[in-house]
């Protein structure tokens, strides 16, 4: 390969696009309910990429590549890593000295990141990208850093080796189109409904369909040849009005998507990733209008400061919030962290990105690192900050990252009990078996008087042709499925209903519990009440909540709502509302209207209960069980 000059020219309107994506996935991460599939904004990030890489790199004739390999990869590795590595050694610090709590994680997520592979240690370590257990990793949104590294490692061996063997783009193109499409087959395939995607989410090889997919616009529609004189009238008309119908469909799509669909993993992110293309194309044509739109100044500014703005968001909105606002947003906080934000990333693009994009590696180390004690009176105050401040950034982060220093208490997921089995004292119950350990937390007994705020619980309403039958006083036995907030509350329960059955598992989701249902057939009476808390650790579809309740139909169901830091707790909380409302047999409890502005009642992780937790939600359980 030649070192000819880039085939590729700058295009303000990209950088617009680039502005627009990164403030979707933020909104999301900053869970604005407008922006629900906010998280699109990086399927937007690795179709641009795979069409600029692309366009970089090929030939407009032959088949000899525009730069070679070294090139190629150095000017990759000086654009992305310095930052990156500015951003996870600032981000641990802060950690070690301010969150003591996340170094138990973070040290194999720091590392798997300055080897840019986290998307694939997330995965072997079943580390959830929806995880519930305490604050996400500072470190979670660089999963897609990793993803664009391996394709830029890879991508331009596989383009050559292509042009090579196929010789024609035309057919070329073809082959990367086939391959993006058995991309798109595995993530269907492997998607499992109700289930944590997580997956499919974080895998290279599910989601480099979307990178395969600019990869393919490079190919059929080349940067270099777009001319406004090869275009009449009326193909001008088409394409504007095109780029104004996908510009829509991507702004629904960030309004309205959301990722519990079922659709998304099925072909959904394929067919929005196939719009992004056709956007990108139009965008990059001289005539277009949406273009120069998109070319306003203050997007373009948000644009080429989109890499900087997209590594520190997360961090900061992790480690400047706190547990229980995350899903209960304070928006003062949100200015001040949009603030930090943008102006980090602004000193990022200034001071690291830009001059070791221009001037190297080496010559940035001896500009502003390299120690002459005969000079250091005429140095500037950033100079000598920046002298002192490394070294002790680095030396730190390296005691922290080998473990010499020590760390805080462990989440909770790591000493937390697995699962509790409780069989009541009724007629056929087996004898109550306790575990060893069900909580750290003492349970209150039935006298305590608990100070619980008035909740009025949501009831199935009545009609004059229908009319629910009246409780009565005790249920013969009662039975109680959850997650880790049941085993929380399980020896409390067990005192407040002697004959009360409960089955609590970490991790538990409805898809689990339609599976267990059958266990308990024998509780599916109308003198029978079933205690349901689940929610905690993800969504379920609709036809899994449906089979789960139809499982104890003749019997009373209580249905827990949730109160988890995570993106989900709202669509949760929406379907089983809707379930209290369409049958008579079925009550909601709402723990979350009675926990949202109490962080007392949980643990550090946000998510487990203390004392006094447990007390209002048991007392909760009992006040409806007894109307």
């Amino acid at each position: 390969m030649s070192g000819k000059s880039l085939n590729h020219r700058y295009i303000p309107g990209l950088d617009g696009i680039r502005a627009l994506a990164v403030l979707a996935v933020i909104a999301y991460h900053f869970n604005f309910s407008w922006a629900r599939g906010g998280f699109l904004g990086v399927d937007i990030f690795f179709v641009l990429s795979g069409y600029l890489i692309t366009s970089t790199i090929l030939p407009l004739k032959g088949n000899q590549l525009t730069v070679s390999l070294k090139k190629f990869w150095i000017g990759r590795f000086r654009r992305l890593l310095p930052a990156a590595y500015v951003m996870i050694i600032t981000s641990f610090v802060w950690a070690m000295l301010f969150h003591k709590e996340l170094l138990h994680t973070l040290r194999g997520d720091a590392l798997s990141s300055i080897f840019y592979s986290s998307n694939w240690w997330f995965i072997f370590h079943k580390l959830s990208y929806f995880d519930s257990f305490g604050s996400p990793s500072p470190l979670k949104n660089l999963w897609s850093l990793a993803i664009e590294e391996q394709f830029y490692v890879i991508w331009p061996l596989l383009l050559m080796i292509g042009l090579f063997v196929v010789k024609k783009q035309s057919k070329l193109a073809k082959v990367v189109f086939i391959g993006a499409i058995c991309s798109a087959l595995l993530m269907a395939i492997l998607y499992q409904p109700g289930a944590d995607p997580s997956r499919v989410y974080y895998g290279t090889d599910t989601r480099c369909f979307e990178l395969l997919i600019g990869c393919w616009l490079a190919l059929v529609w080349p940067m270099k040849r777009l001319s406004s004189q090869k275009l009449s009238t009326s193909h001008m008309k088409k394409l504007n009005a095109i780029s104004f119908i996908s510009f829509t469909i991507f702004l629904v799509s960030i309004m309205y998507v959301d990722e519990f669909q079922t659709f998304l993993y099925r072909g959904g992110m394929f067919l929005f990733c196939l719009n992004a293309a056709v956007l990108i194309a139009c965008v990059c044509h001289p005539v277009s209008i949406l273009g120069r739109i998109l070319a306003w100044k203050p997007l373009c500014w948000i644009g080429s400061r989109s890499y900087g703005i997209y590594l520190w968001h997360y961090p900061v909105m992790v480690l400047g919030t706190p547990i229980h606002e995350i899903g209960n947003p304070s928006y003062w906080r949100i200015a001040l962290q949009i603030v930090l934000i943008v102006t980090i990333a602004e000193c990022s693009y200034r001071f690291i990105e830009m001059p070791i994009r221009k001037e190297g590696f080496w010559a940035y180390y001896r500009k502003y690192f390299v120690f002459n004690k005969k000079k250091w009176a005429s140095l500037t105050f950033s100079r000598k900050v920046s002298t002192v401040m490394v070294p002790l950034f680095l030396l730190v982060f390296f005691t922290g990252i080998t473990g010499v220093v020590g760390e805080g208490q462990q989440s909770s997921k790591d000493s937390y009990p697995t699962a509790i089995k409780i069989n009541g004292d009724g007629p056929t119950a087996n004898p109550i078996k306790e575990p060893d350990k069900t909580t750290d937390n003492p349970s209150p007994s039935k006298e305590e008087v608990v100070d619980v705020p008035d909740i009025e619980t949501p009831k199935p309403e009545e009609n004059e042709t229908n009319v629910a039958p009246q409780k009565d006083d005790a249920y013969q036995n009662i039975l109680a499925i959850g997650d880790s907030v049941m085993i929380d509350i399980a020896t409390s329960l067990h005192k407040v209903f002697p004959n009360i059955t409960i089955d609590g598992k970490i991790g538990r989701q409805v898809s689990q519990a339609v599976k267990l249902a059958p266990n308990y057939a024998s509780f599916n009476q109308s003198n029978n009440a079933i205690i349901i808390q689940l929610g905690t650790n993800g969504y379920f579809t609709n036809d899994q909540i449906d089979t789960l309740l139809a499982a104890f139909a003749h019997a009373d169901i209580y249905l827990v709502n949730t109160r988890v830091p995570r993106s989900w707790e709202g669509k949760v909380n929406t379907a089983l509302l809707e379930k209290s409302e369409e049958h008579e047999n079925i009550t909601l409890i709402d723990w979350h209207a009675a926990a949202l502005n109490h962080p007392e009642y949980f643990a550090p992780d946000g998510v487990h209960l203390e004392r006094k937790g447990v007390e209002v939600l048991t007392y909760l359980i009992q006040q409806s069980i007894n109307q």
